[in-house]
C-alpha cells in the first residue's frame, strides 16, 4: 500500500485576500465564490488554471491530446479492468444446500401457528452449510452478535478469524488465525468489510440488532447510491453479490434491554432509494422460520441489492409450510384463506393484515377473538414490503388489480405493521381502497418491560387490535365488548405490573387451528430467551 499525504488543498492558490488558503480549512469550502463579479478574484482563479497549463494538456477542441494519454495502460492492464476492481466478474454463484431439508415440516401435519421455534437458529443452520459448501467465497460479519443472533451453527464449520496474536477460550470461543466468522462491536466497520468483501467477488451476511442498523445508515445510502448509478450507467460492472442485512433482536421483543433499543427506522432508511426501477432495495419481514429459510434463498441468490431481512430471534409460532412461504414471497403478499373466516371479498367485513412476525402473531390471536364473535374477516400477510409500492413507481410491485384482489376494492383494512406506521402509508398513497387502511405500528413507545406491554404501549396488542376492527366494523353495535377489551388491556398491564411476567391469557394462547396434542405447541409467545449463549 502507498500512502501519499499531501496538505489540504494541495495545489491551489497559496493565499486569498491574505489569507492563508493552501493546507488550511479555507480550500475545503469556496474561497473563491466572488470571481464571477470580482476583478481580482477572477485573475487569482485565471491564473490559478492557467499553471496547470491546459494548452499542453488539451487540443483545440477541448480533448485530452494523444500523448497525453500515451503512458495509460489499456485494456485488461487498466486499473479498472483489474477482476478485483470489478467483483462481479469473478464472482460464481453460491452452492446453496437444500432448502427443504431446513423446513419446519411439522406445521403441515400438526397445523397452522405450530410450535416455538426460533427462526433465525434456523437460517443459522442453512447458513452453517451454506459456508460448508462455499469455505472461500461466504462470510459472516457483525458487531459481535452471531451467536446472539442465533446463527451460532456457523461454528460447527468454521470460527471466528482473529489476528491479534491472543487467543484463549478463556476470554472467548472459536477465536482462530482464519475463519469465515468476522466479529468487532462496530458495525461501521463490519458493514464496510462485507462491502469490501462484495465488491471483490464474494458473498455474505451481517446481523445486527435492529436499533444498531442506524449506525451505518449513511453506508447504506451510499452503497445504494452506488448500485443505483451501476444499475443506470455502468453496463460493464457486473453484478456484485447483494448485501444480506440480518435485522434481529427487533423492536418487539427487546423487552429486556429496553428503550435504546426499540427502533424499527432502518425500513424508513431504505425506502428512500427506491425510485426508477433501479430495484436495488429488499425489504423483507419473515413472518416465522419457513419464511426467513425462503427470504434468504432468494437474497442469496440476488445481485446488486441491499437486503434487509427482519427477523425474530425468540420462540415463535410456525404459520406456513416452506411451499406456502415461497409461493407468498414471490408475489410479495397473500391471503391466508386458511386463517380467513370470509370466502370471497364481498362476504368480508374487514380485512386483517400483518407484516412482521409479532405483529403476524398479534393479528391472528386477534382473529381468533374476532372468529369467536362471528366476524367475517380475511387475513393478508406480507412478506415483501415494495410490492405494496405504487406500481407506478415499482414495476414488479403488486399490480392495482391484485393489490384490490388481496386486500379488497372497498373493505375496511385493520394493518398490524412490524415499523413506523408511515412507511406502509406512503406506499399505498395510490392503491385502490388506500382510504380504508388503518395502519398500527410501532408508535415510538418502549421500556425495559414484558412482552405483552411493549405491544400494549404501541397499541398493536391483540386486544386492541380486536377492539380497533370492532370500532371499524361498527362501533355502536360492539360497544360494550369493545369497553370490556379495553378494559382487559389494563387489567393485563396490571398483571404484569404486580407479578413481573404476563398475563396466562396472553402467554397461553396458542392459535385456534393448532393440534397442541404435540408437545411443543404450547404458546406463540413465550417469554424472552437469553442472549449469552
Amino acid at each position: 500500500m502507498l500512502i501519499f499525504r499531501t496538505p489540504k488543498g494541495w495545489t491551489c492558490p497559496k493565499y486569498i485576500d491574505g489569507k492563508k488558503t493552501e493546507g488550511s480549512w479555507r480550500s475545503h469550502q469556496v474561497p473563491l465564490a466572488s470571481a464571477r463579479d470580482t476583478e481580482a478574484h477572477f485573475e487569482v482563479l485565471k491564473n490559478w488554471l492557467e499553471s496547470y497549463k491546459p494548452e499542453e494538456l488539451f487540443d483545440a477542441n477541448g480533448t485530452v491530446k494523444d500523448d497525453v494519454l500515451s503512458f495509460m495502460p489499456k485494456g485488461e492492464l487498466r486499473i479498472g479492468a483489474n477482476p478485483n476492481a470489478n467483483g462481479g466478474v469473478i464472482r460464481d454463484d453460491l452452492k446453496l444446500p437444500n432448502l427443504e431439508d431446513y423446513e419446519v415440516k411439522e406445521v403441515a401435519e400438526f397445523g397452522h401457528g405450530w410450535g416455538q421455534l426460533e427462526a433465525t437458529r434456523s437460517l443459522g443452520a442453512y447458513t452453517r452449510d451454506i459456508i460448508k459448501n462455499n469455505p472461500r467465497d461466504f462470510r459472516i460479519f457483525g458487531p459481535d452478535e452471531t451467536a446472539s443472533n442465533r446463527l451460532q451453527a456457523s461454528y460447527e464449520v468454521t470460527n471466528k478469524q482473529w489476528d491479534a496474536g491472543y487467543i484463549s477460550d478463556e476470554v472467548d470461543e472459536h477465536m482462530r488465525v482464519s475463519g469465515q466468522v468476522v466479529e468487532q462491536l462496530s458495525e461501521h466497520q463490519m458493514e464496510g468489510f462485507l462491502e469490501a468483501y462484495l465488491l471483490t467477488g464474494r458473498h455474505g451476511i451481517w446481523s445486527s440488532y435492529e436499533s444498531f442498523v442506524h449506525v451505518i445508515d449513511s453506508m447504506l445510502n451510499q452503497h445504494a447510491k452506488w448500485l443505483e448509478a451501476t444499475v443506470r450507467e455502468i453496463p460493464w460492472r457486473k453484478p456484485i453479490a447483494s448485501m444480506n442485512l440480518l435485522v434481529s433482536s427487533h423492536v418487539w421483543r427487546q423487552d429486556h434491554n429496553g428503550f435504546s433499543h426499540q427502533d424499527p427506522g432502518v425500513t424508513s432508511v431504505l425506502l428512500n432509494k427506491c425510485f426508477h426501477n433501479d430495484h436495488v432495495i429488499g425489504i423483507y419481514f419473515a413472518t416465522d422460520a419457513n419464511m426467513l429459510l425462503a427470504i434468504a434463498e432468494k437474497c442469496y441468490k440476488s445481485t446488486n441489492k441491499i437486503n434487509a431481512i427482519i427477523a425474530g430471534k425468540q420462540p415463535a409460532a410456525t404459520w406456513l409450510t416452506l411451499d406456502e412461504a415461497r409461493a407468498e414471497l414471490e408475489k410479495g403478499a397473500a391471503a391466508w384463506d386458511w386463517a380467513s373466516t370470509a370466502k370471497t371479498n364481498d362476504e368480508a367485513e374487514i380485512v386483517l393484515a400483518a407484516a412482521g412476525d409479532v405483529p403476524t402473531q398479534e393479528i391472528m390471536a386477534a382473529s381468533d377473538k374476532l372468529k369467536e364473535l362471528g366476524i367475517k374477516f380475511k387475513v393478508v400477510n406480507v412478506v415483501d414490503l415494495l410490492s405494496l409500492q405504487s406500481a407506478k413507481e415499482n414495476d414488479e410491485a403488486l399490480s392495482n388489480e391484485e393489490f384490490a384482489d388481496i386486500f379488497t376494492a372497498d373493505k375496511p383494512v385493520l394493518f398490524a405493521y412490524h415499523s413506523y406506521a408511515h412507511d406502509v402509508r406512503g406506499l399505498i398513497y395510490d392503491r385502490p381502497n388506500h382510504d380504508n387502511f388503518n395502519v398500527h405500528g410501532y408508535e415510538e413507545e418502549g421500556s425495559t418491560t414484558t412482552p405483552y406491554d411493549m405491544v400494549r404501549v404501541n397499541r398493536i396488542d391483540r386486544y386492541e387490535l380486536t377492539a380497533e376492527a370492532l370500532r371499524m366494523i361498527d362501533a355502536d353495535k360492539y360497544a360494550d365488548k369493545i369497553d370490556e377489551l379495553e378494559k382487559f388491556r389494563d387489567e393485563a398491564f396490571q398483571f404484569a405490573v404486580d407479578k413481573g411476567y404476563d398475563h396466562p391469557d396472553y402467554t397461553d394462547w396458542v392459535y385456534s387451528g393448532v393440534n397442541t396434542d404435540k408437545k411443543g405447541a404450547v404458546t406463540a409467545t413465550a417469554a424472552t430467551a437469553g442472549d449469552n449463549e
